[in-house]
């Protein structure tokens, strides 16, 4: 089994970088698993999946205003001698003593070059870095709540942003891809950039029983979280990811859900567009409304591997 589980992350490494074919087909070999086509990553600011085989993607967040340039370096060195793809997600927040403030400004100073320095300094660090890399720049933009300077109802504001940022990155980096990543909301559509400033659309996905419980009246498993988000990003004909996702609540809701994660991929032709699932390995830095605190989405790669194996296994034996 554990060669099985190594194949498919190999093979959906190699096809998130190939072109997305929405009838389904050309998404690898005529025998391959219906999992093959769904690679694996992880943001693991602890290090729990350092040494493990799984993650085909490495995640890191950013801050453009006050990054860490030698520890970004170090990041990207990591990645490319564990010959994991890295996905940056940039965040835009501004200058001022609080980076959520001066929002209202935001856009307009990055379209005036005001910005110039931060994407030189991010995106040449990325072009010398020689592996494939992701970019997700302006994440959950659609979704104002005041923790992101940059999620305003601006939503051409937001447009315009992105597409500079992108014309100016791929001067300086030609081989990255980029991810346009609202959360999933039904407004998300507005602040789409356009097919020539995006490659993957990407998507927060959270499983939270104490959620489940109180807003659906029951848990609800992975198709039917993802269901309406995946149908909203995969109707602008671009490759899917789920560039956040975390689980939360006893063992046995965490375990069902991964489980119809796992068993959902390999058996069903709904999610034919998704090339990826990256794990939010960390406590939610932030309190989510309602009283429901800051879950803690964090697994162990022994977790992950055993829930992984048991779905493959119930699937074998049907």
């Amino acid at each position: 089994m554990s060669n099985l589980v190594a194949r498919l992350l190999l093979t959906g490494l190699m096809v998130m970088f190939a072109p997305f074919n929405g009838s389904g087909e050309g998404s690898g070999p005529a025998e391959a698993s219906p999992l093959d086509h769904v690679a694996f990553g992880v943001y693991d600011p602890h290090g729990s999946f350092a040494g493990a085989r799984e993650p085909a993607i490495e995640h890191i967040f950013v801050f453009w205003q006050a990054l860490d340039l030698r520890d970004f370096r170090h990041r990207l060195d990591q990645a490319r001698a564990s010959g994991r793809i890295m996905m940056v997600t940039v965040e835009p927040f501004t200058r001022a003593p609080n980076w959520r403030d001066g929002g209202d400004q935001l856009f307009q100073e990055i379209l005036r070059g005001g910005y110039r320095d931060e994407i030189s300094t991010i995106c040449g660090t990325l072009g010398d870095f020689g592996g494939r890399v992701l970019v997700r720049w302006g994440h959950e933009m659609e979704k104002p709540t005041g923790r992101y300077p940059w999620a305003r109802r601006d939503a051409r504001g937001y447009q315009a942003a992105f597409r500079h940022f992108v014309d100016q990155c791929r001067r300086m980096a030609p081989e990255t891809r980029y991810v346009w990543s609202p959360v999933g909301e039904r407004n998300m559509g507005a602040y789409y950039p356009g097919p020539a400033h995006v490659d993957f659309v990407g998507v927060s996905l959270w499983g939270l029983q104490s959620y489940d419980e109180r807003f659906h009246r029951g848990v609800r498993d992975f198709p039917a979280s993802f269901r309406e988000k995946y149908d909203r990003a995969a109707r602008f004909g671009k490759s899917v990811i789920i560039a956040e996702l975390g689980v939360s609540g006893d063992r046995n809701y965490r375990e069902n859900w991964l489980r119809s994660l796992f068993e959902t991929l390999a058996r069903s032709e709904s999610f034919r567009a998704l090339r990826a699932v990256v794990y939010f390995n960390d406590k939610e830095p932030h309190y989510w409304p309602f009283g429901l605190g800051s879950p803690d989405w964090r697994v162990t790669p022994d977790q992950w591997r055993a829930v992984q194996t048991s779905a493959l296994q119930r699937l074998a034996a049907r």
